[in-house]
């Protein structure tokens, strides 16, 4: 009797009962959504908290809607859109981890709570409002799209979402001295993949234009020298980079301006250690780059080598800039 060997796709099958299905594959728009997240997710919780928290990007998989369990935490409800395409989704954060964050928000030693409070679930609010305003800057950076994310819902309950499958994408959080855990956000599959569908379409698009040849009329007949040659610049059209070498190592102030606010005299005597001023500039509004009292440019704060940073995201033009020099 003459025996046969199995192939390993046949012993998987076997082992499988069978089934033998591919896995769900993972839009590469998403993966660059998970990265970025992260990095913001960094980003924000060492300038709110002053510490040198470190953020992880652990897994990203797809699970099954009934394959979703948690255990008492803290639900943020939000939809990612561009125009009109939405994808619902929501962070979850375990009961401890979440009233630790929201102690060091609220400017507190990072001490677990039993329970709790409103003002809690609305610190742990304002700390992802902060991460999501981070990340919609760094996707827009990268992608040129205007990403929406603006939280609905912050919740102890967690709540019936739509859809049968979902991207989990995990992130390990650690604080130092205090504590390390997970926060997961979890984003409705089919509706994520038409959202992230749509910005692959665009570069594509994008990179058959620049591909694409140019056709130039009359490129084969030849042209009047005496009418192609390039007049020569008046000297006094040209710029003057002598002149301007000059001043090259001359020291100026740069200043980054927060926000501002008008206050009465009564109300400044009344401040004191622990006083909120709250500013006029909304928390997603870049930060103003300025010299000689004048916006050059704009940009988000960052953390740098432990030292607040800003990361330029708009500049004027170098005419515009020297300009501004002069007073």
């Amino acid at each position: 009797m003459v025996s046969e060997e199995l192939s390993q796709d046949e012993i998987d099958s076997l082992f499988s009962g069978g089934d033998s299905k591919e896995e769900d594959s993972v839009n590469p728009v998403v993966k660059e959504f998970s990265n970025l997240l992260n990095t913001s997710i960094e980003e924000v919780l060492k300038t709110a908290f002053s510490l040198e928290v470190v953020s992880k990007f652990i897994d990203l998989n797809v699970k099954k809607k009934e394959e979703l369990t948690f255990e008492e935490g803290v639900f943020l409800f939000l939809n990612i859109g561009i125009e009109s395409e939405k994808a619902p989704c929501f962070i979850y954060i375990k009961k401890e981890f979440a009233s630790i964050l929201s102690d060091l928000m609220l400017m507190g030693p990072g001490e677990p709570k039993d329970n709790l409070e409103p003002d809690d679930l609305d610190a742990i609010k304002e700390l992802f409002s902060q991460v999501f305003g981070n990340l919609q800057t760094a996707f827009k950076e990268n992608n040129q799209q205007e990403l929406s994310m603006e939280i609905s819902d912050v919740t102890q309950e967690n709540r019936d979402v739509e859809g049968e499958s979902f991207y989990d994408m995990e992130f390990d959080i650690a604080v130092p001295n205090i504590k390390s855990d997970s926060v997961s956000l979890y984003i409705e599959k089919e509706k994520a993949d038409a959202l992230f569908k749509q910005i692959e379409k665009e570069e594509e698009q994008e990179d058959e234009a620049e591909t694409e040849p140019e056709s130039v009329p009359f490129e084969n007949v030849e042209t009047d020298r005496e009418t192609t040659e390039t007049p020569p610049s008046h000297p006094q059209s040209q710029t003057p980079s002598g002149n301007l070498d000059l001043i090259m190592d001359v020291d100026l102030d740069v200043k980054i301006r927060i926000g501002e606010k008008n206050m009465l005299i009564k109300d400044i005597l009344k401040l004191k250690e622990g006083s909120i001023i709250e500013l006029e500039k909304n928390i997603e509004e870049p930060m103003e780059i300025l010299i000689n009292d004048k916006v050059v440019a704009r940009g988000v704060v960052v953390v740098v080598g432990g030292r607040f940073g800003v990361k330029i995201t708009n500049i004027d033009t170098k005419e515009e800039r020297i300009k501004s020099l002069g007073g």
